[in-house]
């Protein structure tokens, strides 16, 4: 099991438009300069800018008419689905971390969340691939397992010689190409989801052919 947080959206309604403008803000400024943790987010930073400046201009000029009033509240409703169609990007960025999360400018619940990691898988066997120099792993299913990575080593005992060869992968596509023919090689797989990775399997020898 592990401990995660995630990023949550403690505002109750999209009708108090001066906390949803504020929140906005923040969020804008910390993924802007947290931009290089947070790069896949920033074109919906940028349209939340957008929306947000306009959220800003009709607050400035509230006068109090029922016109304004749902042009307010249409406009905070916009930014406030805009703010919560953020938040699983960010938490796939963050991983359960309370300090990345934080750093988005979002924030997280109270109370971290126990979640299970996949346990280790096994290795039922390898054959050649489909194609020359290629191998083909068998494995069964992991619990709570939606993602697979293959990583290939020279030797099973050098801890730090370890390559990512695939990545994300399924049971059903673990076939590693383009190996050196006749050249033992060592393969382990890990089995993951979106709290993180199990460990990973005892490596079995190949030679591809």
């Amino acid at each position: 099991m592990k401990k995660t947080f995630i990023a949550v959206l403690h505002l109750r309604t999209y009708r108090e438009s001066v906390k949803v403008y504020q929140l906005a803000g923040r969020v804008i400024t910390n993924c802007t300069n947290n931009q290089a943790l947070f790069n896949d987010v920033m074109p919906s930073i940028n349209d939340l800018n957008i929306e947000n400046t306009k959220l800003d201009t009709l607050i400035r000029s509230k006068d109090g008419s029922k016109q304004n009033k749902q042009a307010i509240d249409d406009q905070s409703l916009k930014v406030y689905g805009m703010l919560k169609d953020l938040l699983p990007p960010v938490n796939k960025v963050s991983q359960g971390d309370k300090a990345t999360i934080l750093l988005s400018g979002f924030d997280c619940n109270e109370e971290s969340t126990e979640h299970n990691i996949p346990e280790k898988p096994v290795i039922k066997r390898i054959e050649d691939g489909s194609t020359p120099a290629s191998a083909k792993i068998f494995i069964d299913a992991v619990a709570d397992a939606d993602r697979y990575k293959v990583e290939i080593n020279s030797t099973p005992n050098d801890v730090a010689g370890w390559n990512i060869v695939l990545d994300p992968a399924s049971i059903f596509t673990l076939e590693i190409a383009n190996l050196n023919r006749g050249v033992e090689v060592w393969i382990r797989v890990l089995a993951g989801n979106c709290h993180g990775w199990g460990t990973a399997s005892n490596a079995i020898g190949f030679i591809p052919r």
